[in-house]
């Protein structure tokens, strides 16, 4: 199962892992700490008190419970979405009952809708789309919030900063890491559904990187593309275990 947590972290329980999408910084958890969050955001909504927790994360599993021990869990969960970029507290604490996801977070999980991300290759034979639902809207506007996030590298820091670099290519002024050249980015291209196309006026935003982790390696893109005001955005992720 794999959630989206603000629109930009994604949770993902068959890695046991923590991902901003928008910096690449990855957390691997502890599988206690995947069932414990699992638990949580499949019960969004509602309060989880401590003895069902214990049951269901702990006890099931042969795993020693305590308050202490659960406590402890809660604060390095809550610790490892702070350090990925999350400000607003997830987990909330209910006293003398237990814990639940905060009212406030933006949650969804990929049994409720598709992305407009590209998540994984496929070789399936493209097909024309259904009209939009009710969910596939809502990632559209996620989508426009992670724009708006990249939307902060505009020009006038480009000249500032080490971390921004910038090309030009025909009608395309394109914002990437220095790391990348403009091959990179016409390569990038290959993962999404349409050709690299500098014909007309637009800006590329584009993020690349590949993690190198214990529980496999990583590459993960993402590519938005701004035109006439209109953005849309691609997110491709590759995962190879060792």
């Amino acid at each position: 199962m794999r959630y989206d947590i603000e629109g930009f972290i994604t949770f993902d329980t068959e890695d046991a892992s923590l991902l901003n999408v928008l910096t690449g910084d990855c957390v691997e958890l502890s599988q206690t700490s995947t069932r414990l969050l699992a638990e949580l955001l499949n019960h969004r909504g509602d309060i989880l008190s401590r003895s069902e927790i214990f049951h269901s994360v702990f006890d099931q599993y042969g795993a020693r419970a305590s308050n202490s021990n659960l406590n402890q869990y809660i604060s390095t969960l809550r610790r490892n979405l702070n350090d990925l970029g999350v400000e607003k507290e997830i987990i909330t604490t209910v006293p003398r009952i237990g814990f639940k996801i905060a009212d406030d977070v933006i949650i969804h999980n990929d049994r409720e809708y598709r992305t407009p991300f590209l998540e994984e290759k496929t070789s399936e034979a493209t097909r024309n789309p259904p009209p939009p639902s009710v969910f596939e809207r809502i990632a559209r506007i996620i989508a426009l919030g992670i724009v708006s996030i990249l939307l902060v590298i505009r020009p006038h820091t480009v000249d500032s900063g080490n971390n921004v670099h910038k090309i030009v290519d025909d009608q395309c002024i394109i914002f990437t890491s220095p790391a990348l050249s403009l091959w990179d980015v016409k390569n990038s291209f290959h993962f999404t559904t349409q050709p690299f196309d500098c014909s007309q006026p637009k800006e590329l935003y584009l993020y690349k990187k590949q993690i190198n982790g214990t529980l496999g390696n990583i590459i993960q893109l993402l590519l938005v593309e701004c035109d006439n005001g209109n953005c849309e955005s691609f997110y491709y992720r590759e995962k190879n275990n060792v």
